[in-house]
C-alpha cells in the first residue's frame, strides 16, 4: 500500500514539475518577446505653439531663360548646371531655318538682278527721253524762228502797200502765212508739252518700278536676316550667372519640367537662373492654419540635402487666396504634400547658404506663441477623436485611462490642459489593442507557427 502511494505521489510530483517547467519555459517566454509599449513622462514648462509644413526653396529673384521662337528643343544642359552670362544652355533644331536660308538666298539675288534691270531700265529711258526732249525744243525753236520771218514779211508788205508799190493781195497772203506761223508754233509748243507729260509719266512709272524693287530686294534680304538671327538664336544663352533649373511647361496635358524633344511656345520661359542670395522657403499652409500665420513670424529650416543644419527665417509674405491647383506648388510633381485648399507662404531666411538650389525640398517650423507653465505630452500618446479625447496612464504594471482636454501643439507634443499632471508616465500605443507576433527571424526559418501574445500593460 506504501509502496503504490509512493508511485502515485512520484508520477503527480513529475507532472507538476513539468507543467510549471513548460510554464516558466514557454509561455513566459512568449509573453516576453511581445515588445513593451514604448511611454514618455508628461512635462511641464515653456511650449513653442509651431506649425509645420514641407515645402521647398524658391529664390525671390530670377533670370528668365526664354526663346524668341518656337522650336524643337535638341540639347539641354543638366540642370543644376552652374552657368555664366551668355553661356549655352540650350539648343534649339535648325534644320528647317536652314532650309529656309538657302531659298531666301536665292531670292535675294534674284530680288538684286531685278533691281538692276529696272535701275537700268529707268537709266536709257531717262536718256531717250533727254534726246527726245532736246529733239522736240528744236522743232519749237525752228517754229519760232518761221514766226519772227512771217511777222518781218507781214510788216514789211503792210509798209509797200501804204505806198502802193505792191497789190494788196501781198499783204493778204503775208497775213496768211503770218497765221499759219502763229499755229505751228503753237502746235510745237502743244508737242513739246504732251512729250515732257509724257516722259514724266514713264518716268514715274520705272522709278516706281525701281523703288517696288528695292521693297522687294529689302523684304526678301529682311527674309534672311530673320533666319539667320534664329539660326543664331537657337543656341539660346543664359542672361546671369548661377545653377539652372528648367522650367515647367504645359505638355501632354499636365504641367512638367522641359526636357529634350519639347516644342515650346515662342517667349515660353524655358529656364530659371535664380539668384542664391534671394533664396527663400516656399511652403503650402492649410486653410485651417493661415489665419494663424503672420508677417514677421520667426521661423527655423531645415533642408534635406543639407542634413545636421538648421537656418533661421521670418515669414515674409502669404498669399491671399488659394494656391489654384496644389501640384503646381511642388512643380507638378509634389502632390503628395498639398492637399485641399492651401495658401503659399514665404520665409525669408536669413542667411541663405551658398549649397542651396532651386526646388530642393525644406521643413520650416513657424512659431506662432510661447506659453509658459503648460502640460504637455508627446502627440502620440493621445488617442480618441474630437470630444472623446482619452491617454493611458501607467500604473505599475496596468494602466489607466484617462479623458482629457487639450490645447495647442506643434510638431511633436500637445498640450493638456486638464486630464494629466506633469511627471506621470502616458502610453505611445493603446493597450487595448492586441498585437501579433510575428515570432523571431530563426523561428521563421524553422517553419514555426506565428505566436499571438497580448499587449503588455
Amino acid at each position: 500500500m506504501l509502496k503504490k502511494f509512493l508511485v502515485i505521489f512520484m508520477i503527480l510530483l513529475i507532472c507538476g514539475g513539468g507543467g510549471y517547467y513548460a510554464y516558466q519555459h514557454f509561455y513566459k517566454r512568449a509573453l516576453s518577446s511581445v515588445a513593451p509599449i514604448p511611454s514618455a513622462v508628461a512635462q511641464k514648462g515653456a511650449f513653442d505653439v509651431t506649425i509645420s509644413a514641407i515645402g521647398l526653396l524658391d529664390a525671390a529673384v530670377k533670370k528668365n531663360v526664354t526663346s524668341d521662337f518656337g522650336g524643337k528643343i535638341i540639347k539641354l544642359i543638366p540642370e543644376g548646371t552652374y552657368v555664366k552670362e551668355n553661356e549655352p544652355v540650350i539648343w534649339l533644331d535648325v534644320s528647317e531655318l536652314e532650309d529656309q536660308k538657302k531659298e531666301y538666298e536665292v531670292e535675294v539675288q534674284l530680288a538684286e538682278t531685278r533691281l538692276k534691270q529696272k535701275e537700268e531700265t529707268l537709266r536709257l529711258t531717262k536718256l531717250k527721253n533727254e534726246l527726245s526732249l532736246k529733239a522736240e525744243n528744236a522743232k519749237v525753236d525752228f517754229q519760232d524762228l518761221k514766226l519772227q520771218d512771217a511777222k518781218n514779211n507781214y510788216d514789211k508788205q503792210k509798209i509797200l502797200v501804204d505806198k502802193n508799190l505792191v497789190a494788196r493781195s501781198a499783204l493778204d497772203d503775208a497775213q496768211i502765212a503770218l497765221l499759219q506761223a502763229e499755229l505751228s508754233l503753237k502746235q510745237a509748243k502743244i508737242n513739246l508739252k504732251k512729250l515732257e507729260e509724257d516722259q514724266a509719266s514713264d518716268v514715274k512709272i520705272k522709278t516706281s518700278d525701281v523703288e517696288s524693287a528695292k521693297v522687294d530686294l529689302e523684304r526678301q534680304k529682311q527674309k534672311l536676316n530673320d533666319a539667320l538671327d534664329k539660326i543664331e538664336k537657337a543656341v539660346i544663352k543664359a542672361n546671369g550667372q548661377g545653377h539652372i533649373s528648367y522650367a515647367i511647361i504645359w505638355k501632354s496635358g499636365k504641367m512638367s519640367k522641359i526636357a529634350e524633344g519639347d516644342q515650346p511656345w515662342r517667349r515660353a520661359t524655358l529656364m530659371e537662373i535664380p539668384d542664391p542670395a534671394t533664396m527663400q522657403a516656399k511652403i503650402p499652409i492649410s486653410e485651417i492654419d493661415i489665419g494663424r500665420i503672420n508677417i514677421g513670424q520667426p521661423a527655423e529650416i531645415t533642408v534635406d540635402a543639407l542634413p545636421g543644419q538648421t537656418f533661421k527665417g521670418k515669414v515674409e509674405t502669404k498669399s491671399v487666396v488659394p494656391i489654384g491647383d496644389p501640384e503646381e506648388f511642388f512643380g507638378g510633381g509634389g502632390g503628395s504634400y498639398a492637399r485641399g485648399k492651401e495658401f503659399d507662404v514665404r520665409i525669408k531666411l536669413d542667411n541663405p547658404d551658398d549649397k542651396f538650389r532651386q526646388g530642393m525640398t525644406a521643413r520650416v517650423r513657424v512659431f506662432i506663441n510661447k506659453l509658459n507653465d503648460v502640460t504637455f505630452i508627446p502627440q502620440e500618446a493621445l488617442f480618441g477623436e474630437k470630444e472623446n479625447r482619452c491617454v493611458f496612464i501607467k500604473k505599475g504594471d496596468s494602466y489607466e485611462k484617462r479623458t482629457v482636454a487639450i490645447g495647442d501643439s506643434n510638431q511633436n507634443h500637445i498640450i493638456i490642459t486638464s486630464g494629466v499632471s506633469a511627471g506621470e508616465t502616458v502610453l505611445l500605443r493603446d493597450p487595448t489593442k492586441k498585437i501579433e507576433r510575428i515570432g523571431t527571424l530563426d523561428e521563421l526559418k524553422k517553419g514555426a507557427e506565428p505566436a499571438i501574445g497580448p499587449a503588455s500593460q
